[in-house]
């Protein structure tokens, strides 16, 4: 069975939204969101992993009934690839915790296109790499224009482009943008 891995620094977080949304909101948003990445590896039949150093989200994913891992790394592509290590060969994928629109339909359709391809990647629509899926270690290169680097580190992967992986919550505008369709919850400053 593949590991889905979802890092999650802390539901403090996702401060670039600070403009249009204050702390209670913000952490409220990144838990919604959370539930939906691990909802739907859960629905695609992954085994799923939060990766994490933060206490009250190991809380959370005890509660929901998934499983926990220690965050090791300084950054993010170093705490994934730390944990990618410990798996040994098996197959992963990793899924960011921020996608409004994520199922387990697309998040299947992934781990299938690694099937064929060893490798796939699902971009981001600002050029960051929101889906990982892959087996043994991966030199993980996140932040802006991160889809570039995955890719030139493996240039065989198969991109699998789809809007359900693409959007994500990074900035006020995508707050208002995914607000307006109706892809987040209804947030008060």
């Amino acid at each position: 069975m593949r590991h889905a891995i979802i890092p999650i620094r802390g539901f403090a977080g996702m401060t670039r939204l600070s403009p249009s949304l204050g702390a209670p909101q913000r952490r409220d948003l990144s838990i919604v969101l959370a539930l939906r990445s691990a909802a739907a590896a859960s629905d695609a039949g992954l085994r799923v992993t939060v990766l994490t150093a933060d206490d009250a989200v190991s809380l959370w994913a005890a509660d929901i009934g998934v499983s926990v891992a220690r965050d090791r790394g300084d950054d993010l592509s170093e705490a994934v690839a730390h944990h990618v290590a410990t798996l040994d060969l098996e197959p992963w994928l990793v899924l960011h915790a921020d996608l409004p629109a994520v199922d387990g339909a697309a998040i299947k359709r992934v781990a299938d296109a690694s099937e064929r391809a060893m490798t796939a990647l699902a971009p981001s629509l600002d050029g960051g790499t929101n889906v990982i899926a892959s087996a043994g270690p991966f030199p993980f290169a996140y932040g802006p224009g991160s889809f570039h680097r995955h890719f030139a580190a493996r240039p065989t992967a198969e991109i699998v482009v789809d809007r359900r992986l693409a959007l994500e919550v990074d900035t006020p505008d995508h707050v208002r943008t995914l607000g307006t369709l109706g892809l987040l919850p209804s947030l008060t400053s």
